[in-house]
């Protein structure tokens, strides 16, 4: 159960990360930044590595020797 708590805090994060990135990268382009989502088609690749990248942040917390995991 904790390691999902980790890897859906994680997800979150860094979902909220990649989808400032994306609106930077489209403001670079279009001179002016504003909140947006990106197409569905994007969106979905976005969550894809996002979701694979927060499942191995929590398989690599959960992998760490019991004496350095933080104490919650």
């Amino acid at each position: 159960m904790g390691s999902a708590i980790v890897t859906g805090i994680t997800f979150g994060v860094f979902m909220t990360e990649a989808l400032i990135h994306y609106n930077m990268g489209v403001a670079k382009s279009e001179g002016e930044f504003k909140l947006r989502m990106p197409p569905p088609k994007e969106l979905a690749k976005i969550a894809a590595v996002t979701g694979a990248f927060s499942i191995i942040s929590g398989l690599l917390i959960r992998a760490l020797p019991k004496d350095l995991a933080p104490k919650v």
